[in-house]
């Protein structure tokens, strides 16, 4: 039986429709993937923004996205480089692209990588400095212009690129959301030692701690008798008790201040 114009039309279009929701549904799946491959894999280093943090530079730069293609930048994640980042061939060429596509997506997108409209800080500055060096304890984990510790997110340029009620929510509810790479575990070797530190690379055959002493430790599965994995990263979770409003006011005025008077130089990760 000869089928109609109309009804031609309709199953052409049927099929149209129905293609471009797979390539759709498979083109967010693979969003989806990337992200989470590089919040696994990269953002420990590079930070959760791609912008730079405490142990490796910007991947969002302009300038050092234009001189090198996919196909280097491929040989690169693979094969690791001399300046001491570590392979990833063992994710495996499908992750490594995905990772690559999503760090592209970052770079291209202005709303994540710009700077926000100037703020009105409300807060005192100079206490909020006191604080963020003193009480509040902030540069034992945290870089700030050079001074303090590195095992948590560079906060050098971090107000450049969030508003004050996301950094306060970030002090006040540190794990919503949880940077994989940030988690803290917990490694039991077979001696009975415990190793806590932060979570910076794992796979079906090592584990990676970067502790709060600066130092990797990197375990073969085979060391080791358990791995507890907390579900919190190093960040206190009761500075919303700990501190006043007034205080909490203080240092989020100190980091948007500070990351707005020192220019780019800095770097602000997760």
């Amino acid at each position: 039986m000869r089928s109609s114009w109309p009804e031609l039309l309709f199953i052409l279009g049927t099929l149209f429709f129905s293609a471009s929701s797979v390539i759709a549904r498979a083109q967010k799946t693979e969003a989806s993937t990337g992200a989470q491959r590089f919040m696994e894999y990269c953002a420990g280093c590079h930070g959760a923004d791609g912008r730079g943090g405490p142990k490796a530079p910007s991947l969002i730069n302009p300038a050092n996205r234009a001189r090198l293609s996919d196909s280097e930048l491929s040989r690169i994640v693979h094969d690791g480089t001399r300046g001491g980042m570590p392979p990833f061939a063992q994710i495996g060429d499908e992750n490594i692209v995905a990772v690559l596509q999503y760090v592209r997506r970052l770079a291209a997108n202005p709303v994540v990588t710009g700077a926000l409209p100037e703020p009105a800080v409300t807060g005192d500055v100079d206490a909020g400095r006191a604080l963020y060096f003193g009480k509040a304890q902030c540069s034992k984990c945290h870089l700030m212009r050079g001074k303090g510790g590195f095992i948590a997110r560079n906060l050098s340029n971090y107000g450049r690129t969030h508003g004050a009620e996301a950094i306060l929510q970030s002090i006040t509810d540190p794990d919503a959301p949880l940077v994989p790479s940030s988690q803290v575990v917990v490694v039991t070797t077979h001696d009975g030692q415990k190793i806590t530190g932060v979570l910076r690379n794992e796979d079906a055959f090592t584990v990676e701690l970067l502790t709060e002493d600066g130092r990797f430790h990197l375990f073969s599965r085979n060391d080791v008798t358990d791995v507890r994995y907390t579900e919190h990263s190093l960040m206190p979770r009761d500075y919303g008790k700990r501190l006043t409003s007034k205080e909490l006011n203080d240092i989020v005025s100190f980091l948007v201040t500070e990351s707005r008077s020192q220019g780019v130089n800095g770097s602000a990760s997760q």
